[in-house]
């Protein structure tokens, strides 16, 4: 009887034991998926605004140099009065003469400009006639309404415009120019970029890699018939590549690239239906060793706001690996503390907490020089803003970057440039106050906030630091200099209207010959 009941008991304890252990376990296990669910979750909502801005700045650039272009070359009188002449006779010996003396003209010019990734020089006369394609100089005379929005937009509006446009040879990221004589309007320029233009500043940021691909129905519409040869299908139903940007040399290899999107073509379809910028992660056991891949997609829209073309961006998710195997090993910590109910829960939830603490200050962080990232300083940007206008307290920005730096990574190599990258944020962490708001903006570039600081005191503080890299010992490297733009915060600025200053006055001390520091002057 006792052995009876001894062995009941001790079956009733072992059952409710594995009771116990199952319902644990099965919470252990509901709350690691959950987890995992949630941080990729929320990386992937970091990575996807991130890549937009670097996208966004990137074709800001390319608008600068293309007005900048603009200004130089073609807008001159000489260039205005063939213009001129064009648009007031219809003869077409006439017309062709002043074509032949354009293109003449201009061609040096134009040779100058691919250097910097333009992909059309183009003039119009007015009603979008086209003139000369120096591209494709063989081609004029052909009306472009009901082809080119940019082009109408000019017309009527008699101002330049900014846009992503398929074309009839080509599609590119477009500026359209006014050419007046006197007041009188005689027609259009236009100088665009192709993608890969944008492509070569990206991956020379973030040494990632980069697809484009536009809508099947823009370019079968739009595209002269024998200039359709210029695209080729991609994995995704309903998109073509533009051949000239399929380029094998980013950190990710063509091939693999379309592999990975006849992957993930039939999990993205109804994303990129929906016309939204989205990103998803992406493992496979025959690619890069079961790495893990972050994949985001960026729409670009034309000037009526529709989404027409994706940029996409491949990038290893290293960390995230190292996130997600992280959690792994807590299952497994998890699974053996599971019958101490309360010890486990109180464990877990400490732990996750700390995990999202993790997570958002290594999201915040640059990962090479430990200063803040463009992320992290974007929060702290708006905090001051807001405190800018309830106390009106001063604030100044220095923005950054490292004078011929490509030339640094080409000669010496990336590992010799995480190494200056990393001196300047040492150099500058040196010479800053603790208050002051530290950041890597994007591959060389910096930026620097200076609370309760006017715009004199903020040009003292560039020049400082300034000095201080130039005479800095960079190893091998003879010498490092870096070019700066000052400016302070005015009563009517946006965020976006105090960096967008910033960085035209960055982009002025560039043009000043670099190693120079240019400022405004408060109004």
């Amino acid at each position: 009887m006792f052995l009876k009941t001894y062995f009941k008991n001790k079956k009733a304890i072992i059952l409710v034991a594995l009771i116990s252990f199952i319902l644990l376990e099965s919470l252990v296990i509901a709350f690691i998926v959950y987890t995992q669910k949630d941080n990729t979750t929320s990386f992937l909502n970091i990575t996807t605004p991130d890549t937009k801005s670097h996208i966004d700045l990137t074709n800001a650039q390319l608008t600068n140099i293309s007005k900048i272009f603009y200004d130089i070359t073609i807008n001159k009188p000489e260039v205005i009065e063939i213009i001129y002449k064009a648009s007031h006779t219809k003869d077409k010996q006439q017309l062709s003469l002043l074509r032949d003396e354009l293109f003449h003209k201009l061609t040096p010019t134009y040779n100058y400009m691919k250097k910097y990734h333009v992909r059309q020089l183009h003039f119009q006369l007015p009603n979008a006639v086209s003139f000369l394609r120096f591209h494709k100089p063989s081609k004029y005379g052909d009306s472009l309404i009901g082809i080119r929005d940019t082009l109408e937009y000019v017309n009527e509006y008699k101002t330049p415009i900014n846009a992503f446009e398929e074309g009839r040879i080509f599609n590119g990221f477009r500026n359209v120019y006014p050419i007046y004589k006197a007041l009188e309007f005689i027609g259009t320029v236009e100088i665009s970029f192709s993608f890969d233009a944008m492509q070569e500043i990206l991956t020379n940021i973030d040494h990632t890699s980069y697809l484009f691909m536009i809508k099947e129905n823009i370019v079968s519409t739009k595209v002269f018939n024998e200039e359709q040869s210029n695209y080729e299908k991609s994995e995704f139903n309903g998109f073509d590549y533009d051949k000239k940007t399929l380029k094998d040399t980013m950190q990710i290899s063509l091939a693999n690239m379309k592999k990975i999107n006849n992957a993930i073509a039939d999990d993205v379809k109804i994303s990129l239906q929906n016309a939204q910028p989205f990103s998803i992660y992406f493992k496979n056991k025959t690619l890069y060793n079961n790495n893990s891949i972050l994949i985001n997609f960026i729409p670009i829209s034309n000037l009526n706001n529709q989404i027409v073309a994706y940029i996409v961006h491949y990038e290893f998710g290293n960390f995230l690996d190292i996130l997600l195997h992280n959690i792994e090993i807590e299952f497994w910590i998890a699974t053996l503390l599971a019958l101490i109910l309360s010890a486990i829960f109180t464990m877990l939830i400490i732990h996750k907490k700390k995990k999202q603490t993790d997570i958002h200050d290594l999201s915040v962080h640059d990962a090479l020089t430990k200063i803040y990232n463009r992320h992290g300083v974007n929060e702290i940007l708006n905090q001051k803003l807001e405190e800018h206008k309830r106390g009106k307290k001063g604030l100044s920005v220095i923005f950054f970057d490292i004078d011929f730096f490509k030339r640094v990574n080409d000669t010496y190599g990336h590992d010799m440039g995480d190494y200056v990258l990393k001196n300047i944020a040492k150099v500058v962490n040196s010479e800053i106050r603790a208050s002051d708001i530290f950041a890597r903006w994007g591959g060389e570039e910096f930026i620097l906030f200076l609370p309760d600081t006017n715009l004199y005191s903020s040009v003292e503080v560039a020049q400082k630091i300034r000095i201080s890299i130039q005479k800095h010992a960079f190893s091998q490297i003879e010498q490092i200099t870096c070019s700066f733009g000052v400016t302070e915060l005015r009563k009517d600025d946006t965020k976006t209207s105090f960096l967008k200053r910033a960085d035209v006055l960055l982009y002025k001390a560039k043009e000043s010959g670099r190693n120079c520091v240019i400022s405004d002057k408060q109004p």
